[in-house]
């Protein structure tokens, strides 16, 4: 490859990591155009990335193209890059083609090949065995089979989730809520937005099988505000099936803000915090209740009623997200009621509004 490629490739996956999938397409498109001619190494190193992003933004004609593609070349080649990234392409179509990708990837294994393309390849093993019949003990034993050693942090991140995804259908929820909160300390949506919500999507998992509706409900309102303004299909479908299982189950607890003539009161589940808009964290608790999106700038203004001063801000900026969290955690609400968002924090939870009559 050449300075420009290279170049461009490592600016795709630097916007696939921090989910701007949209952004990232055109610059691995330029690059897999290239594949019928003159496949490439490298174009089985960032096919995992590409095909993610035409699922995600719905380019199924695209994505039929490069299976037929990829067909053809394996047919003429055999070679291990071409039949990964065929298995691959297979993974996102029906049951007949996933038992194909499984025949792919059971010869693979057998090959030498590069350390990180075999854990990718284990990995398009164990999603089979997954699909076609929901077997942990072997996707335990090809999971567990994968070297981690001088694996890079990326695939380290994806056989991290693989590992917490089978202690949870084991039934070891504890362990695996552990190994979860390990891997979410690493990874974020907008920094391997892959991994952060596969482990999510995990971690609802455990949660609904240990009745914990509360976590899970706050966890579904996290993702699904993600979902709404990025395109993330795989999400969708499964954080959607993850609150139709909670359908019936005990509703939470109403979070409330009653207006009186004297102050506001917040509640929840029988505690109360009263509101007299004096300190920040106070300030910022309403702010957000308003507008539940508050960006940086937002933030400032309403606190100091100046511009904000971008990177030397956001020191300040966090230190008041954290009060505010201190306070919302002893009424007994989630630190994720307000998570973090590219230009400032988002409010999740839905709060009603209780206008106290005059007595």
């Amino acid at each position: 490859m050449d300075k420009i490629q290279v170049s461009e490739l490592n600016r795709a996956c630097e916007l696939y990591l921090n989910l701007r999938l949209k952004e990232a397409y055109p610059l691995f498109r330029r690059f897999f155009d290239q594949l019928p001619v003159r496949p490439q190494k490298e174009h089985a190193d960032y096919f995992g990335q590409f095909i993610r992003v035409l699922y995600e933004l719905g380019r199924e004609d695209e994505l039929s193209f490069y299976r037929n593609t990829l067909e053809n070349l394996y047919r003429d080649t055999a070679t291990t890059e071409i039949g990964y990234q065929l298995g691959m392409s297979y993974l996102t179509s029906d049951e007949i083609q996933v038992k194909t990708a499984k025949r792919i990837f059971e010869k693979l294994i057998e090959k030498p090949v590069d350390h990180d393309l075999l854990a990718k390849i284990k990995m398009g093993l164990a999603t089979c065995h997954d699909f076609l019949a929901h077997d942990w003990g072997v996707c335990t034993s090809i999971i567990n089979s994968i070297e981690e050693k001088d694996l890079s942090p990326y695939l380290l991140d994806l056989v991290s989730v693989w590992k917490a995804k089978n202690l949870r259908d084991a039934g070891l929820l504890k362990e695996a809520e552990a190994h979860l909160g390990t891997l979410l300390s690493r990874v974020s949506a907008q920094f391997h937005w892959h991994a952060y919500f596969s482990a999510k999507i995990i971690l609802g998992g455990v949660y609904l099988k240990q009745g914990r509706f509360e976590r899970l409900l706050d966890l579904v309102s996290e993702v699904k505000a993600y979902c709404a303004q990025n395109p993330l299909r795989t999400i969708q479908r499964q954080i959607d099936y993850l609150a139709e299982q909670i359908k019936g189950e005990p509703q939470r607890s109403r979070i409330e803000l009653v207006n009186s003539q004297r102050q506001r009161i917040l509640s929840y589940e029988g505690k109360t915090i009263p509101l007299h808009g004096e300190q920040p964290w106070e300030k910022l608790l309403l702010l957000f209740l308003q507008d539940r999106i508050a960006p940086k700038t937002e933030i400032i203004k309403h606190l100091y009623h100046r511009k904000y001063r971008h990177k030397s801000d956001d020191k300040i900026i966090y230190a008041h997200i954290h009060s505010l969290k201190k306070n919302l955690l002893k009424l007994g609400l989630s630190e994720k009621t307000i998570v973090k968002e590219p230009v400032g924090y988002r409010w999740l939870p839905d709060v009603t509004f209780v206008e106290e009559l005059p007595k």
